[in-house]
């Protein structure tokens, strides 16, 4: 059994408190840019800023043909964002060639604290700025509150072209960085959903007071929750559901087949007979295998808990989930932070010998 190791680097990276869907997922670092790529083939490049007037700037991209370039700032005064008035905002290149984002194009989120930016970024020129300058200055305007920050460029151009790799637009109109003349790729057919309003109302419901996942914050869903077009009328959504633990977060998989919502048991053993939950903790899947993934965490360390492998089949009343594998190891008494954790070589309760 092969734990993702890619889900946990990327739960370190973020900080987050959830696993991220990243079983074909990447995560590099160029320079001051941390770049993080989801299975969804949506990417962003990020960077943290200290002592600036901006906390933060990421860029992020779709994995979908053409899909917009948006530029999130974290500004340090969240003054700016809640603030009445119009915004404006203005990137200025190594002191010279300058691009302005009017009111309309930029969306203010208090909540997040956040101005998000879109425009056409890759026919204006901004992409090639970033990618051929030194700094960029960001000032932002609403009523009489102005805020500038600068933020450095190195390693950016290394970042656009990975992100143009892993999306796999090298060669193609719509790439970022390395362009060129091939129509762009189909799009693949998993999707992000960040907004409740992403799903279909039927699976909406689910999110409600009475539903199953009652508890999940809507800021949970970005980078945790996909769809999966499995035909022309069947989509799987998994997503977080319910509110987790220290460790332990669950999610839930839904199942839109022909307008009917159903939710897929997970199987799994229980005192050495079969059992199923309709939740399973710290979930990955890869879409490209159909293959789930968790780790319930019997502790905090990951020394021991339950390891589960499930693989999406097409059974007699249409899809399922099948258990492949199922681990568990009992917590030690006492743990030694130089021991290694080799879940390989847990005990097996799935299959049975």
């Amino acid at each position: 059994m092969t734990l993702s190791r890619t889900t946990l680097t990327l739960a370190v990276f973020l900080g987050a408190t959830l696993p991220v869907f990243a079983a074909d997922g990447a995560f590099k670092e160029f320079r001051s840019w941390q770049v993080l790529c989801s299975q969804t083939l949506s990417c962003s490049m990020r960077q943290f800023l200290s002592d600036n007037a901006l906390s933060g700037l990421e860029l992020q991209r779709a994995g979908g043909p053409e899909a917009p370039v948006i530029l999130v700032l974290s500004p340090s005064d969240s003054a700016i964002v809640e603030g009445d008035g119009d915004l404006q905002a203005s990137i200025t290149f190594d002191g010279a060639q300058s691009v302005t984002i009017p009111n309309s194009d930029i969306a203010a989120d208090p909540d997040a604290a956040t101005l998000s930016l879109s425009g056409d970024f890759i026919g204006s020129g901004l992409i090639d700025s970033l990618k051929d300058g030194t700094t960029a200055t960001f000032t932002i305007t609403r009523g009489t509150r102005t805020v500038e920050g600068d933020v450095t460029l190195a390693g950016a151009a290394a970042s656009l072209l990975f992100i143009d790799e892993y999306q796999r637009r090298v060669g193609h109109v719509d790439a970022m960085s390395a362009k060129g003349d091939k129509a762009p790729n189909p799009a693949p057919p998993v999707s992000d959903i960040r907004r409740f309003a992403d799903f279909p109302e039927a699976v909406r419901g689910r999110f409600t007071a009475s539903g199953e996942c009652a508890d999940t914050e809507e800021s949970m869903l970005g980078g945790n929750a996909l769809a999966h077009k499995l035909g022309s009328e069947q989509t799987l959504y998994v997503t977080p559901c319910g509110m987790g633990g220290a460790y332990n977060f669950p999610y839930a998989a839904f199942l839109d087949s022909y307008g009917s919502v159903s939710t897929l048991a997970f199987p799994m053993m229980q005192d050495g007979a079969p059992s199923a939950a309709t939740v399973a903790f710290n979930l990955d899947y890869d879409h490209e295998a159909k293959i789930f993934s968790a780790f319930f965490k019997g502790r905090g360390v990951g020394d021991c808990g339950t390891i589960s492998q499930w693989k999406l089949i097409e059974g007699g009343v249409g899809p399922q989930l099948v258990l492949i594998e199922e681990a568990f190891r009992d917590c030690p008494s006492e743990f030694n932070e130089n021991d290694a954790v080799d879940v390989e070589n847990w005990p097996k309760t799935w299959p049975l010998d």
